[in-house]
């Protein structure tokens, strides 16, 4: 399998698990619990590729990819 599809299932994985993380102990109605759901999703997974594409352009990760 390719690396670049192993990293996006992981990115995937890591938004799907801080999303349901942080949504999970609010206290609001079932829509609100789903919208902080996908706002947290989305926002994790932003910043894990934030973070892999400046690591990829100063080097770190150029022997996976």
């Amino acid at each position: 399998m390719s690396p670049t599809i192993i990293l996006i299932s992981v990115l995937s994985s890591i938004s799907v698990f801080f999303g349901w993380f942080l949504s999970r102990n609010k206290s609001q109605e079932r829509a609100v619990t789903v919208m902080l759901f996908v706002l947290y999703f989305w926002g994790s997974a932003f910043v894990q590729l934030i973070i892999f594409a400046l690591l990829y352009h100063f080097g770190f990760l150029q022997g996976y990819f």
